[in-house]
């Protein structure tokens, strides 16, 4: 199973470390050794600060797949889109450039994705957010199984 992290980003440089440094504690984790690889595609959005010297640190340690790319200012959105046609994995997972994965997020997102990857009928997955204290971001889901239409506005979910 191939996952790519797809992180858009622009006058990130100094806070890139965090999420890098997320990214490699997972990928230390012994059961997402034996069953992904993982795929880091970062989109620059015509950052002006020392951005694409960073991720050039992290390309040479050789830790993980990294591709950057750079784009003229277009917005979050256009980089998003701009970065996806890179993307080779079999879930696609996207990670702002000032968020972290917790220390079990991609053991927790191949579970997921091996308890679900036969079901022709659904779309995607969603993960709850929490702050770096535990405290969740925003509201609980209300049901197990549900469509982005419920979730936007029935449940009036607050992303």
């Amino acid at each position: 199973m191939k996952l790519s992290i797809i992180t858009p980003t622009y006058n990130r440089a100094d806070m890139l470390h965090n999420l890098y440094n997320s990214i490699i504690r997972n990928i230390e984790n012994e059961d997402v050794q034996k069953d992904a690889q993982i795929q880091w595609l970062v989109m620059d959005d015509g950052s002006t600060d020392n951005t694409t010297e960073i991720i050039e640190q992290f390309i040479n340690e050789g830790k993980i797949e990294i591709q950057y790319h750079k784009q003229e200012n277009q917005g979050k959105m256009a980089a998003i889109n701009n970065v996806m046609k890179y993307a080779e994995g079999d879930m696609i997972v996207e990670c702002d450039s000032d968020d972290l994965f917790s220390d079990n997020a991609f053991y927790d997102i191949l579970q997921a994705y091996y308890e679900t990857k036969e079901r022709e009928d659904l779309y995607g997955l969603c993960f709850l957010k929490y702050d770096l204290k535990g405290n969740n971001i925003g509201n609980l889901f209300q049901k197990a199984e549900t469509t982005m239409f419920d979730l936007y506005f029935k449940e009036r979910r607050n992303w």
